[in-house]
């Protein structure tokens, strides 16, 4: 097992057989996996376990220049961790969390304009029933003014006979 000089160096390239590009693949497969299990524990209080990794038959690949290696996938990568971001639980309860917000909004608008509308159809009998008690004590009023004239008319004439 040699460690490269340092990675301030210019990038040495080694060959690789196939055989450890799979390891390789599988191990950052395993990684991205552990990762999104981190993520998703994390939102619950707890940290997954990590798992054992066996080192290569042929030892560890040390490399300065991760980015380079990568580089051939990372423009599909973008696509891929946003589809996944949006996918996720965490996203989701938000969505569903945001759209029973916004039931909950117009609900309550719909129950007030409702009421609005209770309240108005109630304050157009009061006044109706006002104005029927104004009528009606007008013409009590009327009645009571006849009779004191009738009153007045009837002393009059007791008065006279």
């Amino acid at each position: 097992m040699s460690r490269p000089p340092s990675c301030q160096s210019t990038p040495q390239f080694y060959r690789i057989s196939d055989k450890d590009l799979t390891e390789i693949e599988l191990h950052s497969v395993d990684s991205i996996n552990d990762l999104h299990r981190m993520h998703e524990h994390s939102h619950k209080g707890m940290r997954p376990p990590r798992p054992a990794y066996t080192p290569a038959p042929n030892g560890t690949l040390y490399t300065c220049d991760a980015a380079a290696v990568n580089q051939s996938r990372h423009p599909s990568s973008k696509w891929q961790t946003r589809l996944q971001e949006m996918l996720t639980p965490s996203s989701s309860r938000a969505y569903a969390m945001g759209c029973a917000i916004i039931t909950l909004l117009l609900l309550t608008v719909f129950l007030i304009f409702y009421f609005l509308v209770q309240q108005g159809g109630a304050v157009q009998r009061l006044t109706e029933a006002l104005r029927e008690k104004e009528a009606a004590a007008s013409e009590l009023s009327l009645l009571i003014q006849e009779l004191q004239v009738l009153r007045h008319n009837l002393t009059a004439l007791r008065g006279r006979t």
